[in-house]
Order: C-alpha cells, then sequence, then structure tokens
C-alpha cells in the first residue's frame, strides 16, 4: 500500500514522501513532468529500493499539483495506447 506525506507546499513548490513505491511509479511521471514546459526543477530519490521510499520534489511556475495531474493524466493515456497495442480494439 502507498502512503504519502506531504513535507512542504507552497503554490509553486511540492515535495512529498511516498512509502511503498520506488522507481515503478515515479520514472514515467518524472519522464512526463520534465517535458512539461511549465517545470523549473524534478527529481525523486530512493532511500533504498528495499525500504521503498521515495522523496519527490517539483519546482513549477505554476501550482506543482495542477503539472502532477496533467502528467499522470499523460502516463495513463501512454498506458492505455500500449494496452489497445498489445490487446487490440479500442480501450
Amino acid at each position: 500500500m502507498i502512503s504519502l506525506d506531504i513535507v512542504r507546499y507552497d503554490g509553486k513548490y511540492l515535495e512529498v514522501r511516498v512509502k511503498g513505491e520506488t522507481y515503478t511509479l515515479f520514472v514515467p511521471l518524472v519522464n512526463a513532468l520534465s517535458k512539461d514546459p511549465d517545470v523549473e526543477y524534478i527529481s525523486f530519490d530512493v532511500d533504498h529500493p528495499l525500504t521503498e521510499n521515495v522523496t519527490f520534489r517539483l519546482k513549477a511556475r505554476v501550482d506543482p499539483l495542477a503539472v502532477v495531474e496533467r502528467a499522470v493524466a499523460k502516463v495513463v493515456e501512454e498506458l492505455r495506447s500500449i494496452e489497445g497495442q498489445l490487446f487490440g480494439g479500442a480501450v
């Protein structure tokens, strides 16, 4: 189970500690965020893969939660496209 702890959120900066996840979730998310022109800085650090603790940091020109929401939508869209290609038909 994944749990989130917002360490800092001030309208332009977001720092979150996540327990229960490592690279699987954050690599595609950071990849999508790095392509967004509103993102000034993006990073995530994994304490150790066995502990499954991640610190995620984002600095944006606009509300970072809105930027994350857009990135999540893009990742979901890409996954649905892959699913459609693998299993045929519109998904």
